[in-house]
């Protein structure tokens, strides 16, 4: 039998819907094994565990020819936890083989999304550009129309899929979503779709949620027709809708070449089951492993168990060592710093500590001057050389930074936890940026104001720094996100057109973009009221600069 699908069309983003046992994963394993035949690559994330079956020849014994590594399961080459999303997403984003990554003992629904979102964020991240298929069964599950947790894992996850379903062409991505129940799946991600696929269709609720997409492709008596048949399908027969391909038919499909694996037995039979014979994946267990040691070497948390030793350590003793200091110094701690900057650092703090005077004239200056202007000026006497600038106040610290940790409120702390983060200063714009506030607001000025009056930062709005008061009070902290991961926060925060704004004009920089190139790729009116109160509200938090030519923050890129 012919595949009613011509190949070209399977490179087409693709929605396929269908009730449980209509066959609408058996006929997208048709149509991979068509794609994986030709040298295309494919990745799918499989909550349900019935993808491996492409591992094998339809008698359930005979190795296939397609090079699919499957990660996690009971028939998985590697196994995988709810912590490793992110790794094993970097993995695949550099294989050259398909993958199947195998949800199915990861256990609650919580951390399967937990595991998605980070596996997509890092498979975005890392892709490389080259054409993939990422097949995503029971598609609801990680895109659902209706939020129960607005604020958290599924938000987040829910931007991530529209993301790669919108614009993900640009990574290389072409999407396919399979559902049963396109009632509960975004309409935002399923309008994306080029081409639909359905298989048969019982629930009212389910015929109606395509029905908008499809009679903008059909006529309305054509439609009508069409809804009236989708209860009374055939397994393995189906609609198929893809209008820039000029098909709308129904015809059957093919049988699969490779084992049936999602096949549910009837009542009194026992399910057939199967033995893969293991890939060969040395390789790949080395690229895992230099990923995951990467990984490690990288993580903040790592990082910051070092520093709470190093602190515990410094609070049993008066003593400075300057050799564990330079230590953590070159691992991160102080990122950025210059090794001549840390020894002048290291020399003012001796100086500091045999003069007790010293210290208290320097608290009286800060004080004084913080209540008249915003300029601090040390005095010259206290500079280690009078041919050496003093250091900023926000480098004069490593003695003991054990905070009370529950006196500062929350702007306080996020305000404190940014500038500990960057010990050279911000400006007071990219400080808002970076803690999430609107740079004008209130509660931020406010913030600001009163530990200025604390002496726990100074400078002004040009040049904020934390004091070494300032790193005392805010103790053990954990960073604030940067770059990417900062991108992902704000987006998680802004309203549906603000977000969309914002993703293209990210996807843009450092280039300009016309405001009315960002309204076609949004799908917004230029002059539209919802599209401009975006960008004014985008300009207010200045995520984005410009009027009629539209670039990013350069913040928002670390």
């Amino acid at each position: 039998m012919i595949h009613p699908i011509p190949i070209e069309a399977l490179d087409d983003r693709i929605g396929i819907v269908g009730t449980t046992g209509s066959g609408k994963t058996y006929n997208a394993g048709s149509a991979i094994e068509r794609l994986l035949g030709s040298g295309a690559r494919a990745i799918i994330p499989d909550p349900l565990g019935v993808w491996w079956g492409l591992r094998l020849m339809a008698d359930g014994k005979t190795p296939s020819p397609y090079n699919v590594v499957i990660f996690g399961g009971p028939h998985g080459d590697l196994p995988i936890n709810e912590h490793v999303g992110a790794l094993i997403g970097e993995t695949v984003a550099g294989m050259a083989e398909s993958a199947i990554i195998d949800l199915s003992e990861i256990g609650s629904k919580a951390a399967e999304r937990r595991f998605m979102l980070a596996f997509l964020t890092a498979l975005y991240k890392h892709a490389s550009g080259e054409p993939v298929h990422i097949v995503f069964d029971e598609a609801d599950m990680w895109a659902p129309q209706r939020l129960m947790d607005k604020e958290g894992a599924a938000a987040k996850l829910l931007g991530q899929m529209e993301t790669i379903v919108r614009r993900g062409r640009i990574k290389g991505f072409i999407p396919w979503l399979i559902t049963q129940r396109p009632a509960v799946l975004s309409k935002d991600v399923l309008s994306q779709v080029e081409g639909l696929i359905s298989f048969k269709l019982t629930s009212s609720q389910d015929r109606d949620a395509i029905g908008a997409w499809v009679e903008g492709q059909a006529d309305r008596l054509e439609w009508k027709k069409i809804r009236a048949e989708l209860p009374t399908l055939q397994r393995g027969t189906g609609v198929i809708w893809m209008p820039g391909r000029d098909i709308l038919k129904t015809a059957p499909f093919p049988l699969k070449k490779t084992f049936d694996s999602s096949r549910t037995p009837k009542r009194g039979e026992t399910k057939q089951t199967a033995k893969l014979v293991q890939l060969d994946i040395t390789s790949l267990k080395q690229r895992l492993s230099q990923v995951e040691d990467d990984a490690k070497a990288n993580d903040p948390t790592t990082l910051r168990v070092e520093i709470a030793q190093l602190k515990k350590q410094l609070s049993k003793t008066a003593t400075v060592d300057p050799v564990e200091i330079d230590r953590v110094r070159k691992e991160g701690f102080m990122d950025g710093a210059k090794q001549e900057r840390a020894k002048v650092t290291n020399a003012m703090l001796e100086g500091i500590k045999t003069a007790d005077s010293a210290i208290a004239m320097l608290k009286q200056t800060v004080t004084d001057i913080a209540d008249s202007s915003d300029v601090i000026i040390v005095p010259s006497h206290l500079r280690p050389s009078n041919n050496l600038p003093a250091p900023p106040m926000a480098q004069v610290q490593n003695c003991e930074r054990v905070g009370t940790n529950g006196t500062l409120k929350k702007a306080e702390r996020l305000i404190l936890t940014a500038l500990a983060q960057y010990p050279a200063g911000r400006s007071k714009r990219q400080v808002a940026i970076l803690t999430g506030y609107a740079h004008k607001g209130g509660s931020f000025n406010n913030a600001i104001g009163a530990m200025r009056s604390k002496g726990y930062l100074i400078g002004n709005k040009e040049q904020l720094e934390i004091t070494h008061d300032g790193l005392g009070e805010l103790g053990d902290f954990n960073p604030l996100p940067t770059g990417y991961e900062l991108q992902q926060h704000w987006l998680g925060q802004l309203k549906r057109a603000e977000r969309l704004s914002l993703e293209v004009i990210i996807a843009a920089y450092p280039n300009q973009l016309s405001k009315e190139d960002v309204a076609l790729q949004t799908g917004y009116e230029p002059k539209g009221g919802s599209f401009n109160n975006a960008l004014s509200k985008l300009r207010t938090l200045e995520l984005i600069s410009g009027s009629r030519e539209l670039t990013a923050n350069d913040e928002l890129f670390g």
